[in-house]
């Protein structure tokens, strides 16, 4: 739908800005990849290697990219530890039951200094999320899934019972305050 695509693009525009920023020729995750790793493609030109993972990922492998079909949230990431400069994470931690697992393991996989790029909804979204899917203008099944909306306090904490570090923690409202954009240093 429309406005799925136009979420999408300014999710992956505000990713793409910071990877192109702050990291010379990364390896990047994007853990919830979706089922082509759009994100990692786009990227492609300017990573050293990319990582895809989503239940819904159609396998996928070339010189730079690899997409695997995974559960994240109950299986382990099949990387090694302090491999990955930067792990990206867009609109996904809504719809996880235990999302304390996959954050786990993004510190796991994170270099000393790697970056962690989340975004996810405020709750000041979920009712304007519901309207647009219930009237059809996004998709229904996606906001329907969305097991919770997190405040910054909420985030922050859950960042710190997780293994990062307080003031490596940035958090900040973007999208009129629908969303939240979260970058964390290693």
């Amino acid at each position: 739908m429309i406005l799925d695509d136009i979420f999408r693009y300014l999710r992956w525009r505000k990713a793409i800005k910071i990877i192109r920023e702050l990291s010379k020729n990364p390896t990047v995750c994007d853990i919830g990849c979706d089922v082509t790793g759009g994100l990692l493609r786009k990227t492609s030109d300017f990573i050293n290697l990319g990582f895809g993972f989503d239940k819904e990922a159609k396998p996928y492998k070339n010189s730079k990219i690899e997409l695997r079909k995974i559960d994240f949230e109950n299986e382990k990431l099949p990387l090694k530890n302090n491999t990955i400069d930067i792990v990206i994470m867009l609109a996904v931690l809504e719809h996880l039951k235990k999302p304390e697992n996959i954050l786990i393991e993004v510190v796991r996989i994170l270099k000393p200094g790697g970056l962690f790029i989340l975004t996810t909804p405020s709750p000041k979204a979920k009712f304007t999320l519901d309207l647009l899917a219930s009237l059809k203008l996004i998709e229904k099944e996606t906001i329907f899934e969305h097991k919770k909306y997190y405040s910054l306090k909420e985030l922050e904490n859950l960042f710190l019972n997780t293994g990062f570090r307080k003031e490596n923690i940035n958090l900040k409202y973007f999208e009129f305050g629908f969303n939240i954009l979260a970058i964390i240093k290693k």
